[in-house]
């Protein structure tokens, strides 16, 4: 999901007001990843179905430039996160071959 923060995000576990900057950044992420999907006609918001129609939005190429772009924000450090570094970058740029 964080293929949908644009601009990168900051995450310091030792801030007095983490959870708060936590919860907003999930929030901020809901809307997006709704706004992205909303825009390609598709009104699914529980989480199973969400989850379902970005795997096919993934086989199909159409986050390669999100997983382009957040790639190189990871690469740049704009984004800061907490989580291990192994599982920072764990989307691949779906390769279409024509048949």
């Amino acid at each position: 999901m964080k293929l949908f923060l644009d601009g990168g995000f900051v995450l310091d576990t030792s801030a007095p007001d983490y959870r708060d900057r936590d919860l907003d950044l999930g929030k901020r992420t809901e809307e997006a990843v709704l706004s992205f999907l909303s825009e390609r006609k598709i009104t699914s918001r529980g989480a199973g179905n969400v989850l379902k129609h970005l795997r096919s939005l993934h086989r199909s190429g159409i986050l390669n430039a999100k997983i382009e772009r957040y790639q190189r924000l990871i690469q740049t450090a704009v984004i800061k996160d907490p989580t291990p570094a192994y599982t920072q970058d764990v989307s691949e740029v779906t390769k279409l071959f024509n048949q």
